[in-house]
């Protein structure tokens, strides 16, 4: 298992080769208040990175000092590494607030490998910046790239520190990096192995937390082209395998220098003459844990790519209702004039945003990407009668769709579309996705059709292009384009004018926005709701799919509050996923019996009038409560009574950005009554007002005092 070589190897055979390891002397340094950095002027190698706040030393075991790290693949040598330690620069010049290292040809494994690599680290008051170009003058691509590669990390301000990364519905510290790293060997890896992948996260950051000293870390990568990339931490020398704190001791890694290697990994692949500049990934030191780090990436995203959703009709609606009319086996649930009187049903209980899925020929899952009126529903005819009756009773329907996924099965798969379909680097089609429903076989995945993805290139394009702007004539006042989570990945097909990293990822965001335009030189009122998951598609989409849960919400929530995702209820006594709703600030998206019937129908009967009495407080305070500032679980403290830790109950603190009123919204999460206590933790009311679905009355309560909440109970606190 050859697929990369480990660091001891590598220096095994340098040195028969008569490329004997680099010796580290002489440093430059740069320092301000905030950091001291110190790199060799031999090698270019990061030997220092104190973070003068906590007294905190990236580089604390020097044998692991790194900074970076390229594959240059051969056709019969695809690890073909060149190791940053083992380079000698041609430059590395220190001014007083930079270092600057060049390099002119580098040396891998397998011999000389033609490319310049420069790049620059910087000190901007609180913040370290890295920043490389690479140029290729080889024969072959480089395909990736490590950089900055921070080497010998051993604690944060000690080991209890912890990281959060920004996941799909939660963002929290539990991944104890120094105590219990999260991950052990992989095939092939040179230590263990833990990786996450953006924009697999919803945004391009993590972030170190030490609570001792109330110290973050912040490791974020800032680049205005959207591109997927890897943040990377090796263990050396491995993990212990033993549970809990898994680090060897230095008795049991047997003199072997034990630390991370933490790296940020770009897939550039540029060929010969081609330049490849990065963005800034930037060290930023903070107080607080990740909900004060991330707004400096919030103000970085609203700099580069600001949105405004303040005139957004479908960012208003704080619950749908959906349906799938016509499901992948042929079984028909509801025609077109059915699903509109479902849509009907649920109006009463304050729903105005209708979704419809399935509605397309084949139904869901089926022929995409044809999406034009299913005949057995009602046609277009029918179609267009449901989308002006839903509008003329001042509601509003999104058509469900996908961007770029085919139907495997289908003619276009086999015609047309077959040349622009996703590749790997070896020209083949990865084939996982798919769902089945009206069968048991169809369910289990035995029988079923498989998705494929295509490339975001002009012929895909003006096909969807056209299919959208039909939807918004036929009268739809908007799309859920579903599966975009599924999309941003690498993809290598030729036709391709992005690289593999961007082609998916910044292809796709700018592909999206130029559906919109035309949909709106049709609607401008037009809206985009999305199964996405990256902070990118916000500028474009008011409302993520399926971003939000009964634990939690994505931290785009926190960090950019105008935006939102839907929570799916889908069961009839489900009252706690409408009650983390309305904790989160997300939509309450209705689907009874998963998609099939009526809000109307019996069982629903109870669900439909707590959804409809939730919605009375929340439209009346829903300048605080649904769109305004969303500040999670700070500001505020609530704690169950006698205990000094609780997960029985929810809560999060929202505010009104105009008149900086603030609500706490807290929610039981059992079926017995918990007892509960509130405080500010900075300047606040010292009472507020209780309000609590089906008692018209509100109270008030004051800071401190016990309160009871019932069973899976909702209590909205808010500022007078």
């Amino acid at each position: 298992m050859d697929s990369t070589i480990n660091r001891r190897r590598w220096l095994q055979a340098a040195a028969s080769a008569g490329a004997a390891p680099l010796l580290r002397g002489e440093t430059c340094g740069i320092s301000n208040e905030h950091f001291a950095v110190t790199v060799d002027k031999t090698t270019g190698v990061l030997t220092g990175l104190l973070v003068k706040r906590n007294g905190a030393e990236l580089v604390s075991e020097k044998r692991l000092a790194s900074n970076f790290r390229l594959c240059v693949p051969l056709p019969d040598y695809l690890c073909n590494y060149v190791e940053g330690v083992q380079q000698q620069a041609r430059r590395v010049e220190a001014t007083t607030d930079r270092v600057d290292v060049e390099f002119s040809g580098l040396r891998a494994v397998k011999g000389e490998v033609p490319v310049d690599l420069s790049y620059s680290v910087r000190l901007d008051g609180d913040a370290v910046r890295f920043r490389a170009r690479l140029t290729n003058h080889g024969a072959h691509p480089v395909s990736e790239f490590w950089f900055p590669c921070i080497g010998g990390w051993t604690g944060f301000g000690g080991r209890a520190a912890k990281l959060a990364r920004p996941n799909y519905t939660s963002c929290r510290h539990e991944v104890a990096l120094f105590e219990r790293f999260p991950s052990e060997r992989g095939f092939g890896a040179e230590a263990a192995e833990y990786t996450a992948d953006y924009p697999a996260m919803a945004m391009p950051w993590w972030d170190v937390y030490d609570e001792a000293s109330k110290t973050g870390l912040y490791l974020g990568y800032h680049d205005r082209t959207f591109r997927y990339s890897t943040w990377h931490a090796y263990l050396h020398p491995d993990a212990s395998g033993l549970p809990g704190a898994n680090w060897l001791t230095p008795a049991e890694a047997a003199g072997a220098p034990i630390g991370i290697v933490f790296s940020h990994v770009r897939y550039p692949f540029i060929a010969s003459g081609e330049t490849y500049e990065t963005g800034e990934f930037i060290v930023r030191v903070h107080e607080g844990d990740w909900h004060q780090g991330s707004l400096f990436y919030r103000e970085w995203f609203l700099k580069n790519f600001p949105f405004d959703k303040s005139r957004s009709w479908l960012r208003k609606q704080s619950a749908w209702f959906s349906s799938i009319v016509y499901q992948p086996e042929d079984r028909v649930v509801a025609d077109f004039a059915t699903y509109d009187k479902w849509c009907r049903d649920a109006e009463p209980y304050g729903i105005r945003c209708h979704e419809l899925i399935g509605w397309h020929r084949g139904g869901l899952e089926r022929n995409y990407p044809e999406y034009v009126s299913e005949e057995k529903l009602g046609g277009r005819p029918g179609f267009q009668k449901a989308l002006k009756s839903i509008r003329s009773r001042g509601s509003w329907c999104l058509a469900f769709v996908n961007y770029n996924i085919v139907d495997g099965a289908s003619e276009h798969a086999k015609g047309e579309l077959k040349p622009f379909i996703h590749q790997d680097q070896f020209g083949q089609t990865p084939n996982w996705m798919a769902w089945g429903e009206s069968t048991l076989l169809a369910r289990k995945g035995h029988s079923v059709r498989r998705h494929l993805l295509t490339s975001v290139v002009p012929p895909v394009e003006k096909l969807l292009e056209g299919h959208f702007v039909n939807i918004a004539r036929d009268g739809a006042d908007g799309l859920q384009i579903d599966k975009v989570l599924a999309c941003t990945r690498l993809d290598f097909n030729p036709r391709n004018t992005r690289k593999p990293d961007e082609a998916m990822c910044e292809g796709l965001v700018q592909a999206i926005a130029r559906a919109l335009a035309k949909c709106r030189a049709i609607n401008p009122d037009f809206q985009l709701a999305s199964e996405a998951h990256a902070d990118r598609f916000i500028p474009y989409v008011d409302v993520y799919y399926r971003a939000a849960d009964k634990g939690g919400i994505s931290p785009l929530r926190y960090v950019f509050p105008e935006w939102t995702s839907a929570l799916h209820v889908t069961m009839p006594r489900d009252f706690l996923a409408i009650n983390m709703a309305v904790v989160t600030g997300a939509v309450i998206c209705v689907e009874p019996e998963l998609y099939q019937n009526s809000l109307a129908a019996p069982q629903y009967r109870d669900l439909a009038a707590y959804i409809r009495e939730v919605g009375r407080i929340r439209n009346q305070f829903a300048d605080v409560i649904f769109l305004g500032d969303y500040f999670d679980d700070q500001l505020a403290e609530v704690s169950e009574t006698g205990l000094a830790q609780s997960a029985n109950l929810r809560f999060a603190v929202h505010g009104d950005r105009k008149t900086r009123r603030k609500a706490i919204v807290v929610t039981n999460r059992t079926r017995q009554a918990r007892h509960y206590q509130w405080r500010w933790l900075a300047g606040g009311r010292s009472s507020l007002t209780l309000h609590e679905p089906f008692r018209r009355a509100p109270r008030e309560v004051a800071a401190g005092q016990e309160i009871e909440l019932g069973p899976i109970g909702l209590h909205i606190l808010v500022e007078a």
